[in-house]
């Protein structure tokens, strides 16, 4: 039964962050095999999850900005546009917020590849599905290269276990 629990958390975890989930399942305790199928559907099944939700929220807020632009008093809406291009004409440039920034950079910088390859290790399972449903759901082979990179880190992980299994147990 406890067995059962910590394969259910493992998997819980690989939705969400799959870098560390590999070695935290070696820690509290599973073996190799149970390790290697939690974390493997964990990862799959949390980018499947993400991208779905993803998209459905993107859609959901395009309707609720429109929704809020037809209705806010035009008040409210002329002094947020007057501010914004007040700010602009001071600066003379446009105005990114750090978030912004960093996507941009990142896409511009990487592309769908970076996003592919880094997604599980370095910028999470949910952020990376997010990205790749908002700049890339048109493109035909996204979903299956973010798949073989889940499966691809899993290799990795696998090949670092064999390689110092004095660390596995």
């Amino acid at each position: 039964m406890i067995a059962i629990l910590k394969i259910i958390q493992v998997f819980l975890l690989a939705t969400v962050k799959y870098v560390i989930t590999f070695p935290y399942a070696l820690i509290i305790g599973l073996n190799f095999e149970q390790t290697l199928i939690s974390v493997t559907l964990g990862g799959l099944v949390g980018f499947f999850f993400f991208y779905h939700f993803s998209g459905y929220a993107i859609k959901r807020f395009h309707h609720v900005q429109t929704f809020l632009r037809r209705h806010t008093p035009l008040p409210i809406r002329l002094k947020y546009r007057q501010l914004m291009a007040w700010r602009k004409s001071v600066t003379g440039e446009r105005i990114f917020s750090r978030r912004n920034r960093f996507i941009v950079r990142f896409r511009s910088k990487f592309g769908l590849p970076g996003i592919v390859v880094l997604s599980p290790i370095l910028l999470s399972i949910p952020i990376g599905a997010f990205l790749l449903n908002k700049y890339y759901s048109k493109h035909k082979f996204a979903m299956p290269y973010m798949v073989l990179s889940i499966l691809s880190w899993t290799a990795v992980f696998v090949a670092f276990a064999l390689i110092f299994p004095h660390l596995v147990r």
